[in-house]
């Protein structure tokens, strides 16, 4: 028993110091398979561990908590970027995955929790490579070493960088959506819909367009199934770059192809005034899209209305 008014006894912390520092010990990958290193726990923690007849060894029992404990952590990130752990490939992704969660530990008892912060370090590490190709001396930061293993891994993956762009911006798209809240549909009344061209379009916060080169969107967070399911292809790209629409509904995470001409739309409503954003998507079409995109344009603002991508009118700022 501990002293009285004191904290927990000596032995108790040391064994908990122990086994925590035994589980948040990275596995060991130097013999193609990720493995963990027995050797290396710490005598007294073995000793402490009591065998039952017949049962695996003391450091036996706890080399399998702790190679479980990282295959659900490796499961927990593959499940919350599944495009891009399937465009770099399992084995690479989770080295990176191990570098991210030996530097930030899983402090919550969700794991997915632990995803946090592990797409601002890919982008830093793409952001490198793309430095590197370009001959740009790279920003410095605090951790370089870390930072260049980040990069080499990707490099190893021999994924194309836009191939795993894309993934990482379809995968956050999704949380986004996910995470965000359904803010309603908007059902434009006539006043508003008479001041359409002179407004700007309020787009729902859950709302992200993304666009692929390669076959990604169908690998979603929220589908379930089997994570061995397929891969895309790096030499198998699309005719032509296709685009979605992640956002938030009543019933919940929506994934939505969109006609290329509506991505460029949609696009360029975020910047200006609906009637200005037509005329600049327009002016910028052959005489073949501007006879589609005349014919299809009501259905377009009936999908998303009826998606909830539109939230509502803001005036247009008064000219200068």
């Amino acid at each position: 028993m501990s002293p009285r008014g004191g904290g927990p006894p000596s032995w108790l912390r040391e064994l908990q110091r122990d086994f925590t520092a035994v589980l948040r010990a990275p596995l060991d990958s130097g013999t193609g398979v990720f493995r963990e290193r027995q050797e290396r726990y710490p005598a007294r923690l073995v000793a402490q561990l009591r065998s039952g007849p017949g049962g695996p060894a003391p450091a036996e029992r706890l080399a399998l908590y702790h190679r479980q404990y990282w295959m659900r952590l490796f499961t927990a990130l593959q499940t919350g970027f599944p495009r891009v752990s399937r465009a770099m490939g399992y084995w690479h992704f989770n080295h990176l995955a191990a570098l991210h969660l030996a530097a930030r530990p899983p402090r919550h008892f969700d794991l997915d929790e632990g995803a946090r912060g592990f797409a601002a370090r890919l982008h830093r590490a793409l952001q490198r490579l793309d430095d590197a190709r370009r001959g740009r001396p790279p920003e410095r930061p605090a951790r370089e070493h870390e930072e260049d293993e980040w990069s080499r891994r990707v490099e190893l993956s021999r994924a194309p960088l836009d191939m795993v762009r894309q993934a990482l911006h379809m995968d956050e798209a999704e949380r986004h959506a996910f995470e965000s809240p359904f803010e309603g549909l908007w059902r434009p009344t006539l006043e508003e819909l008479a001041g359409l061209a002179e407004g700007r379009l309020r787009f729902a916060v859950s709302c992200t367009l993304a666009y692929e080169d390669w076959d990604l969107a169908r690998f979603s967070r929220l589908a379930g199934g089997d994570l061995d399911e397929g891969a895309p292809d790096a030499r198998r790209r699309h005719p032509s770059t296709r685009a979605w629409v992640f956002a938030r509904s009543a019933a919940g995470t929506t994934t939505t192809s969109v006609e290329p001409l509506f991505a460029r739309l949609l696009e360029r409503c975020r910047e200006l005034p609906f009637g200005q954003a037509l005329a600049d998507v327009e002016a910028g079409c052959t005489a073949a899209e501007t006879a589609r995109l005349r014919a299809d344009l009501q259905g377009w603002i009936a999908l998303a209305l009826s998606s909830g991508w539109w939230t509502g009118l803001a005036r247009a700022e008064p000219r200068a």
